[in-house]
């Protein structure tokens, strides 16, 4: 796997220009962050992007990168919700995101300022082919595996079943705390069943990078406490370590651990808890305030109705500029559910985090961001379904807020909420989300556009009526948040679906509201068919939306 910047990466500049810092530019499978700190920058010199595969002719245009002009530190720069009266470390900086790149592939990116200097600056991004040096054959047993050999950047360590076989079964039945411990750098965990870890399935130690877990199944983790509920925080895969980067999680059967987190109905009091309702119990994937650079894409993760996530990806600080994922991180393709929680925890700086084809169901919150202190965060195509509080009380919002540390730039694109029905013996008619964004507290800084908001009460709750706060071309129901003029471009309707497309489909129906009416956003919405691209998560036309392990893996294969 590639380093942050590949070997050779050039940078080509142009016009007459200082730069304070060199541009700089971090790379996952299908993105790319940039970053240039160029002097005298400012929010009226907007540095526009072009970008394309090296060696073509065929350049590209992608969204201009946010510039941040912040000088001082936010509320909680610390992770203690401290005020520090200290330069901001991110301001004057201009950053942001080149998606859906083809993995393993050299490109170019331009950027140039409105005042007309420009830098072209080189990158390739990760292969899915990862080099092996060598193989260690893993056989059943009741023992954690504990990996301390790995790899270099030249060949991974690959941890697996015995030749001839697709797995092996790690199953610790509630003796050790952990099915596996990672000590080592450059490993692939591949093909693993892990069960009944006392606390968590695989921890990953302080020192490790370059970690890969793939095509493995992990259930029965984690404690039961003596009020019968889960161990907080106890997870399939867990680290602690601020030191952790580059981890890719993929195509892993991610179900059922051993307890059950409490909803928001039910209260569980403790010691020192300012919250007494909030949920508590097992996650799927926590990472405590890593270094990031994580790619997390199609897992399925599920459970049952007495066994609970309380988040299933996340971790904290919350209101920090670290937090999970941290930076440049990509979260795709999964399918999610039966959390009382967030299905993602993306909370903390969210510097260059990207967010897309998601599905979340049975759930309270779909995406979660309280808060983005750094920027910029990119949620786009998502998708919820059902969305509840409690056992038969449907709600909960698509997309949660709270900031209080000064304000990220974010980007909420072309995601889609459903409103799935209920059983008739609940008192709603519908399952889906309340609310579309402000769940929770303060909107700061955030864009939406071509969103179906088809929420039960509100497209936004913004309850700060921020001016930052820019909400168009939006198909959405309820009304819309005072203070600003908004939804200019919107349409105010509920949408209808082509049943032509099948299950696990979400385009629009010809002569729907929002069919053809969406914005020209360049690449996010470049395979728009039509006068203009769909609102919602499904361009009409494309092949159906596809989530969890096997998404798409026809063509990938």
């Amino acid at each position: 796997m590639p380093r942050t910047i590949v070997p050779g990466f050039m940078v080509v500049l142009t016009g007459t220009l200082l730069c304070a810092e060199a541009p700089r530019a971090v790379v996952t499978f299908e993105c790319v962050g940039l970053y240039w700190r160029a002097e005298g920058g400012s929010d009226e010199d907007t540095c526009s992007v072009r970008y394309r595969r090296a060696g073509s002719d065929d350049w590209r245009q992608a969204m201009p990168l946010w510039f941040d002009s912040r000088t001082m530190s936010p509320v909680g720069y610390s992770g203690r919700g401290e005020t520090e009266s200290r330069p901001w470390e991110h301001g004057g900086e201009y950053r942001g995101s080149i998606v859906h790149l083809e993995a393993g592939t050299r490109y170019e990116a331009a950027l140039r300022l409105s005042s007309g200097p420009r830098i072209v600056i080189a990158f390739q991004t990760w292969s899915e082919d990862f080099p092996v040096a060598r193989r260690v054959e893993v056989s059943d047993s009741t023992q954690t595996l504990v990996i301390r050999e790995g790899g270099d950047k030249d060949g991974y360590v690959v941890y697996g079943p015995p030749a001839g076989r697709d797995a092996a079964t790690i199953d610790v039945a509630n003796e050790h705390p952990h099915c596996v411990e990672v000590r080592a750098s450059y490993v692939i965990i591949r093909g693993l069943t892990l069960k009944g870890a006392q606390q968590h399935g695989i921890r990953l130690m302080s020192g490790c990078h370059d970690i890969v877990i793939e095509q493995c199944d992990i259930s029965g983790w984690g404690r039961v406490l003596e009020d019968g509920w889960g161990r907080n925080l106890d997870s399939a895969v867990y680290s602690n370590a601020n030191d952790l980067e580059r981890v890719i999680i993929q195509r892993n059967r991610i179900h059922h651990p051993r307890g059950d987190s409490n909803n928001w109905r039910e209260e569980r009091p403790g010691p020192g808890k300012r919250e007494p309702f909030h949920p508590e119990g097992p996650q799927a994937v926590y990472f405590s305030n890593s270094a990031g650079n994580h790619v997390i894409r199609y897992n399925s993760v599920y459970s049952d109705e007495d066994h609970q996530y309380n988040d299933i990806f996340g971790a904290g600080s919350n209101f920090s500029v670290r937090g999970f994922p941290n930076c440049d991180s990509d979260i795709y393709g999964n399918y999610l559910s039966h959390c009382w929680d967030d299905t993602i925890e993306s909370e903390g700086a969210n510097r260059n985090v990207r967010i897309w084809g998601n599905y979340s169901t049975d759930c309270y919150i779909a995406i979660a961001s309280a808060g983005t202190s750094v920027g910029p965060l990119y949620v786009w195509r998502n998708v919820s379904g059902r969305m509840r509080v409690a056992a038969g009380d449907w709600g909960g919002g698509f997309f949660k807020t709270s900031d209080i540390m000064g304000g990220g730039r974010i980007y909420v694109f072309h995601n889609t909420v459903l409103q799935p029905p209920v059983e008739a013996a609940d008192r709603r008619v519908n399952g889906g989300a309340r609310v579309g964004i402000g769940w929770g507290g303060p909107v700061v800084n955030t864009i939406s556009r071509n969103n179906i908001w088809n929420a039960r009460e509100a497209p936004f709750w913004d309850k700060k009526a921020d001016p930052s706060n820019d909400y168009d071309y939006d198909l959405y129901r309820g009304a819309l948040p005072r203070g600003r003029t908004h939804q200019a471009n919107g349409i105010a309707g509920e949408p209808t679906y082509d049943p032509a497309n099948g299950d696990g489909a979400f385009a629009l129906a010809k002569g729907s509201p929002g069919y053809d009416a969406g914005l020209r956003i360049p690449n996010f919405n470049d395979n728009f068919t039509g006068a203009a691209p769909d609102m919602g998560a499904h361009e009409a036309g494309n092949a159906p939306m596809q989530f969890g392990i096997d998404a798409y893996r026809k063509q990938r294969d």
